[in-house]
């Protein structure tokens, strides 16, 4: 296994809809060898937070700290030469169209990039992703095919390859267009260590966050609120993901 592999490894096991599951399985082995008080503890736990979790106002104020920091751009800077798009996952299955095979992290980007791109025609899109999850197509490939079926030329588009996570698309792009106006596309609970990333290698880029996961956060609460889902704990997945690689961007820069 690949330092890279191992990290991804590592990370999904300390998601909190991966730790809290194995907390319970915790609970059970140590109930199986009599360790009764113990285990009750931490499948109280478990269960406890997995509920804390699985509320919104819980889970989006959690994701909500970093979708906050920057606001969605709705008109592209005159000066921009270069809109970057950083990727996100896709799965091939020639039965389904495009905008099925890419994740909606990775539409929902493109998307967002030509809508920008359409202000502005003469500037160029690139496009980023290698094929990290060997489905034998480069993500870049697959987020142009999206982008020239929504009416972007060809010749307007870069791509980018072999690029397994933003450290080295930043680093490459700063290498390779070091003095370019730069409007960069991503998640927005991304785009503060995505920034923080293109500021060290020297690189300012105008944000353009999108794929907000939370939703009117100031407005009043319903009951609705407050019933338990699981697809709420992927947002609490994500803000600790976030949480933990910029810790450890900051902890290796000092």
């Amino acid at each position: 296994m690949d330092g890279f592999a191992l990290k991804k490894l590592l990370t999904v096991l300390a998601m909190p809809s991966t730790s809290l599951w194995l907390l319970l399985v915790l609970a059970l082995i140590l109930g199986l060898l009599g360790r009764k008080l113990l285990a009750r503890i931490f499948a109280l736990v478990s269960i406890l937070l997995m509920f804390c979790l699985s509320l919104y106002p819980v889970s989006g104020a959690l994701l909500y700290h970093w979708e906050k920091q920057y606001n969605g751009l709705h008109t592209l800077p005159p000066n921009t030469q270069m809109i970057v798009v950083l990727g996100c996952l896709h799965y091939q299955d020639q039965n389904q169209p495009i905008t099925s095979q890419v994740l909606p992290c990775g539409a929902i980007k493109v998307a967002e990039a030509v809508r920008l791109w359409r202000q502005q025609p003469q500037a160029k899109i690139l496009l980023s992703g290698g094929d990290n999850e060997g489905s034998g197509v480069q993500h870049a490939d697959m987020l142009a095919k999206l982008a020239i079926s929504l009416g972007v030329p060809d010749s307007r588009i870069i791509r980018s390859y072999q690029l397994k996570d933003t450290a080295e698309e930043a680093a490459n792009i700063a290498r390779l267009y070091p003095n370019t106006n730069l409007t960069l596309i991503t998640q927005a609970s991304h785009m503060p260590r995505a920034m923080l990333l293109f500021a060290r290698n020297g690189l300012h880029p105008t944000a353009a966050p999108t794929y907000y996961q939370v939703k009117n956060w100031h407005a009043d609460y319903t009951w609705q609120s407050f019933i338990p889902r699981l697809s709420n704990i992927s947002k609490a997945d994500t803000a600790a993901y976030e949480a933990l690689a910029t810790a450890w961007l900051k902890l290796r820069s000092n």
